[in-house]
């Protein structure tokens, strides 16, 4: 199993729009890469399946991953 996920993720957002297994970069993007490049960025992290099987529930702020703040009804807090 890899010790590192790679995860591509929306510049302006933070959003993750993919997740692979191990190191990787833009040019998996092949001739598209430049055009990626311009909407996405990437961050190498240590391997954790939480996060590779749940990655709607994160988002990437300041270079890091963080949990997605959740909506929680004022009635239920």
């Amino acid at each position: 199993m890899d010790e590192n996920m790679t995860v591509f993720y929306n510049k302006r957002t933070g959003s993750i729009k993919a997740l692979v297994s191990g190191e990787q970069n833009m040019s998996m993007y092949g001739n598209e890469q430049e055009d990626y490049e311009q909407i996405y960025d990437f961050i190498v992290v240590p391997m954790d399946e939480y996060v590779f099987n749940n990655h709607n529930s994160f988002e990437v702020t300041n270079g890091a991953l963080k949990i997605k703040q959740m909506a929680i009804p004022e009635k239920y807090l």
